[in-house]
C-alpha cells in the first residue's frame, strides 16, 4: 500500500513539474491577437477588416459608444431625419425622437454624437495600422496585398469624410480654407488620442487623395468575394459622395458611372422584395445580418445626374 503511495505521489510531481515547463505554457489568450500577429500577413489583416465590415451594422458598442446606436444601420436613417428628408407623422416606439426633434446632434453628450465619433475613429485608427504597416515596406507586393490596401485608404476616406460632414461647416457653405473640421490621426496608436483641428480643406484633400490610392490599389487587386467588403465599385461610389458634397460635380458624375458598372437596375419585384438581402442587383455595397433582418447597403446610383 504504502509502495502503491510512493508512486502516485512520484506520478503527480512528475506531471506538476512537466505541465509547468514552458513548452506546456498556454501564454496567448483565445480571444485575442497581438498587434504584431495581426499585422503579420495579408490574411491576418484582412481579419481586421472583417471587423470593420461587421461593425457597419452590428450592435457592437466601442469604447465611448452604445449598443442602441451602433453601425451605419443605425445612421443613415439618422442622418435622414436631421436632413428633413423623412417625416413621422406620430411618435413610434422611441425610435430617434430626439433626432427627428432635431436635438441629438446638438448634445455633445448625446450617445448618437459620441457613437458616430468614437465608430469613425475606429475606423480611421484600424486603417492606419494596416497603411502604416505596409508602408514599412518588408511584405511582398501581391494582388491580395493590394485588396487590403484599397480597402484600407477606402475605409480612411469613407470614416474622415464622414466626420467632416458631420461636425465642421458644410464646404459649399462655409469658407473651408480656415473654418476648423476634425482631428487629422494618421499615425498608428491609441484611436481616440486627439490632435488639433485640421481645416474643412485640409480634411477634404486627405480623403480625396486617400481614396484616389484606393482605387488605384483596387486596380490590381483580387476581387471582393463578398458585397460586404469595399470593392473598386464602392470606392468609385465613396469618390462620388465626396465630390457630391465639395460641389465638384464633374468628378461626382464620372465616379458614379464607374461605381454603377456591372449592376443591373432591379426590376419591379426586386423593388417589393423587401430590400432584405445584399443579393439585389443594385447593391454595390452593403451587409444583412441574418439574425435581425437588418439590411445596411449604399446604392451608388445617383440619379441626379439621369445616369
Amino acid at each position: 500500500m504504502l509502495r502503491k503511495t510512493y508512486i502516485m505521489l512520484a506520478a503527480v510531481s512528475f506531471i506538476a513539474l512537466t505541465s509547468c515547463t514552458e513548452d506546456f505554457l498556454d501564454n496567448k489568450p483565445t480571444n485575442a491577437i497581438s498587434a504584431e500577429d495581426a499585422l503579420s500577413t495579408p490574411a491576418n489583416m484582412d481579419l481586421l477588416l472583417n471587423g470593420l465590415h461587421r461593425q457597419m451594422y452590428a450592435q457592437n458598442p466601442l469604447p465611448g459608444t452604445a449598443s442602441s446606436r451602433s453601425g451605419q444601420s443605425y445612421y443613415m436613417p439618422s442622418f435622414d431625419a436631421i436632413g428633413g428628408n423623412i417625416i413621422h407623422s406620430s411618435r413610434g416606439n422611441g425610435w430617434g425622437r430626439a433626432d427627428l426633434q432635431w436635438l441629438a446632434h446638438t448634445n455633445a453628450n448625446s450617445t448618437t454624437v459620441d457613437n458616430l465619433w468614437y465608430e469613425r475613429y475606429h475606423f480611421v485608427f484600424t486603417a492606419n495600422s494596416i497603411i502604416n504597416r505596409v508602408a514599412e515596406g518588408d511584405l511582398p507586393e501581391t494582388a491580395e496585398l493590394n485588396n487590403i490596401l484599397g480597402q484600407a485608404y477606402a475605409y480612411r476616406a469613407w470614416a474622415y469624410h464622414q466626420l467632416v460632414t458631420t461636425f465642421a461647416k458644410g464646404y459649399l457653405i462655409g469658407s473651408p480654407s480656415t473654418d476648423l473640421g476634425v482631428p487629422l490621426v494618421l499615425d498608428t496608436g491609441a484611436p481616440y488620442t486627439s490632435a488639433p483641428r485640421a481645416t474643412v480643406e485640409a480634411v477634404y484633400t486627405q480623403v480625396e487623395d486617400d481614396i484616389k490610392k484606393s482605387i488605384e490599389f483596387f486596380e490590381n487587386a483580387t476581387a471582393p468575394d463578398n458585397k460586404s467588403n469595399i470593392s473598386i465599385n464602392a470606392a468609385y461610389g465613396i469618390q462620388a459622395r465626396i465630390a457630391l458634397s465639395k460641389g465638384d460635380w464633374q468628378t461626382a458624375a464620372d465616379a458614379a458611372v464607374s461605381a454603377r458598372d456591372g449592376f443591373e437596375l432591379l426590376d419591379e419585384s426586386d423593388w417589393l422584395s423587401g430590400f432584405n438581402t445584399t443579393d439585389l442587383s443594385e447593391v454595390i455595397w452593403g451587409a444583412c445580418d441574418r439574425y435581425r433582418n437588418k439590411l445596411f447597403s449604399i446604392l451608388f446610383l445617383l440619379y441626379l445626374f439621369n445616369l
